[in-house]
């Protein structure tokens, strides 16, 4: 008798695990320049799965770390190019490739927006600029790039401030006149007035979305990434700046 309550009240706790674990959110680790995007996309994914899911933002850096150490959530929306060391292959599943973000320089709102057709044109902006800015990130290391390119590198020293986060803020309050990032960054900051660098210049980081090895949400996790790589999610993707793979 004793042995049959332990078997019952084992069976009742694994149910009632088992369900809590179905009704719990769906964590969802992203970057700044997916952020917009995958919030967007969020009512229409729950609407379509039933599930609920959590949005959790964070540096590239930090996806990284929290998937060192095993607390990445179930899903993360970034860059392919940060997940293809093999160190970081183990703990994700296959990526599955959804949009593509590219970097874009932006300025004040009701300033003239900048002609950038050619490399020409970006290097006679840049020396035209009163200050300008980038991050620390992938994008801003390839602003600097583009700048030692244009052979702007001491040019661009003294009006040039580098820093973390959303670069675009400082247009914002008025605390410089440009900034180069990523578009969807740029957007997320507030910024309207942003023209892409031209393709001579210009740097496309695929974004790519993966399961997170571990997690025991796979299903749940594979039903969102078929969305997320869908052709309905393409206006989400363009109205956040990036540039959606199926339309």
């Amino acid at each position: 008798m004793k042995f049959a309550k332990f078997i019952c009240a084992a069976v009742l706790t694994f149910s009632s695990t088992a369900a809590f674990a179905a009704d719990a959110p769906v964590r969802v680790l992203v970057p700044a320049y997916t952020q917009a995007a995958v919030t967007t996309l969020k009512p229409m994914i729950e609407s379509k799965t039933g599930l609920t899911l959590a949005l959790e933002a964070a540096t590239t850096d930090v996806i990284l770390e929290r998937l060192a150490k095993g607390d990445a959530g179930d899903l993360v929306v970034t860059s392919k190019s940060s997940l293809a060391p093999a160190e970081v292959q183990s703990r994700v599943q296959a990526p599955r490739d959804v949009a593509v973000s590219t970097v874009g320089i932006g300025v004040a709102d009701g300033v003239p927006a900048p002609k950038l057709a050619t490399p020409q044109d970006v290097a006679d902006f840049l020396k035209a600029t009163p200050s300008f800015a980038y991050s620390t990130a992938q994008s801003g290391r390839h602003m600097a790039s583009v700048i030692e390119k244009l052979g702007l590198t001491e040019v661009m020293k003294p009006k040039t401030q580098t820093g973390a986060g959303l670069m675009g803020a400082r247009i914002v309050k008025g605390e410089v006149a440009a900034v180069g990032q990523q578009i969807s960054e740029l957007r997320l900051a507030g910024v309207k007035n942003i023209v892409p660098l031209p393709d001579a210049l210009q740097l496309q980081i695929v974004v790519a979305a993966a399961a997170v090895k571990g997690s025991n949400r796979a299903g749940d996790v594979e039903k969102i990434v078929a969305i997320l790589a869908s052709p309905e999610a393409a206006k989400a993707y363009t109205e956040a700046g990036l540039r959606p793979l199926t339309k």
